[in-house]
C-alpha cells in the first residue's frame, strides 16, 4: 500500500450528482485491490432498510441522502457521509480506510454529517434522524 491515497474524480462526480438528482439518493465507494485509490462501486437509488442489505462484509464509504420529517413535521433531506467499517477486516484494510475516509469527507462540499458504523445497528433510521436534527 502506498503512503498517498488517490479519490478519483468519478467519487467527486458520484457525490455532486446525488446533490442534484432525484434519482439517486447513494453512493457506495470503495477503495481499489490495491489499497490506494477510491473508486465508485455504486450509484443509485436506495432505501434505507436497502442501504443497510446493501453493504457488504468489507469497508465501504457511503453517501446517502436521508429524508426524515422534522420535529415541526416539516420535510426534510440531510446527506450523510458514512464510514462503513465492519469487525474483522484486517489492520491494513482499516488504516487504508480511514485514511480515505478523512481525503473524501475533506473534498465533499455539503455533508450534513459523517457517521463512523461497524454494525448495521449503527445506522439505525430513528438514529441518524437524531444525529441529523441536532
Amino acid at each position: 500500500m502506498t503512503s498517498a491515497i488517490s479519490v478519483e474524480d468519478r467519487c467527486i462526480d458520484a457525490f455532486n450528482a446525488l446533490k442534484t438528482s432525484r434519482h439517486i439518493t447513494t453512493v457506495l465507494y470503495r477503495l481499489n485491490d490495491n489499497l490506494d485509490t477510491l473508486i465508485v462501486d455504486f450509484e443509485g437509488n436506495l432505501t434505507h432498510d436497502e442501504l443497510l442489505k446493501a453493504l457488504p462484509s468489507d469497508p465501504r464509504l457511503v453517501a446517502y441522502e436521508l429524508h426524515f420529517a422534522d420535529r415541526d413535521g416539516s420535510r426534510r433531506a440531510a446527506i450523510v457521509l458514512i464510514s462503513w467499517s465492519p469487525q474483522g477486516i484486517s489492520p491494513e484494510q482499516g488504516a487504508a480506510h480511514a485514511a480515505v475516509f478523512v481525503a473524501l469527507r475533506n473534498q465533499l462540499d455539503g455533508v450534513d454529517l459523517s457517521i463512523e458504523a461497524m454494525t448495521r445497528s449503527d445506522l439505525e433510521y430513528d438514529q441518524l434522524v437524531r444525529a441529523a436534527r441536532t
